[in-house]
């Protein structure tokens, strides 16, 4: 037998729910590995294959969900006429949940984890390998940012045309933020911390604010190409932005703020959506030898 892998196959961005921190962004590389007798080509599988295959089941099924542990006591779930209502009961506050179907994940377990995802993931991809593959590995991991500040954060882009519409998928992102030129591990660490497993919300989503056993929580709905959407969350999980919450207009918004809040100074912001992607944006006061409309040109994409 011969084994073949394959490393960073894909990022699998989503949310979960957790009994402490409530809802929570995260983004997991995928690697691979088969074990199994060669083929006729002198292969375990086609790595052409495993792209268009495994590749194609696993974002198909985890990527921009949101996990539900069922089986967690925190839990309470109905489905009906391809939607499903969630409750989860948390130290916070409670969740709740109305969406289509297809934007959750329902686990069975009473946590989400590494260990019960991987093999989650490993019979499905099962299911798509040649008779040949006699053994399936998976590992899941988190991009390696050294002691650099992140984030976790869940949201919902309702006009986008595809997964990332459904209003409760996330990210573990990083930042990079530049104070006149110069890297800053202060203003970095200070949006991590204000940004941890946040829920970012559109102000124009937000259909009103309620009373929970005492606890104030937002209220967001939209209808996007998928369905109805609807979320309730502790108003102390959530930041607001007047703007949809892509990450070209995070990145704006970050910068906006930092010039805001250190007046006369310059600031450069990489925001990351998840491992390898995101936003440049600038603001605040030009920099020696810079022009006005070369330093404050908004968001670029990464």
């Amino acid at each position: 037998m011969a084994t073949l892998f394959v490393e960073n196959l894909t990022v699998a961005d989503f949310s979960y729910l957790h009994p402490k921190r409530g809802m929570v962004g995260e983004s997991w590389l995928v690697d691979l590995e088969l074990t199994g007798d060669l083929d006729h080509q002198g292969m375990v599988f086609d790595f052409g294959h495993i792209k268009k295959r495994i590749k194609q089941i696993i974002d198909d099924n985890v990527d921009h969900r949101l996990l539900v542990p069922v089986d967690s006591e925190h839990a309470t779930v109905s489905e009906r006429d391809n939607n499903t209502s969630l409750e989860w009961l948390y130290r916070g506050g409670t969740i709740r949940m109305v969406a289509p179907s297809e934007s959750l994940l329902l686990m069975s377990g009473p946590e989400v984890s590494k260990a019960n995802l991987t093999l989650f993931l490993m019979d499905l991809v099962q299911q798509v390998v040649p008779d040949n593959v006699a053994e399936v590995r998976i590992v899941l991991r988190e991009e390696d940012t050294g002691t650099a500040p992140f984030y976790h954060y869940s949201h919902g882009l309702k006009k986008h045309d595809g997964n990332c519409q459904r209003i409760a998928h996330g990210h573990r992102s990083g930042i990079h933020i530049f104070e006149n030129g110069r890297r800053s591990r202060y203003w970095e660490k200070l949006w991590a911390d204000r940004w941890e497993d946040i829920y970012l919300g559109t102000e124009e989503d937000l259909e009103g604010t309620y009373y929970i056993e005492e606890i104030p929580h937002h209220r967001f709905r939209y209808d996007a190409p998928q369905g109805h959407f609807e979320l309730v969350i502790p108003e102390d999980h959530c930041y607001l932005v007047d703007t949809d919450t892509t990450v070209e207009q995070l990145a704006g918004h970050i910068a906006e703020q930092l010039a805001t809040e250190a007046p006369g100074k310059h600031f450069r912001v990489r925001a990351f959506e998840g491992i390898g992607k995101g936003a440049i944006a600038e603001a605040g006061e030009n920099m020696p030898g810079k022009t006005h409309s070369g330093w404050l040109s908004g968001a670029t994409v990464i």
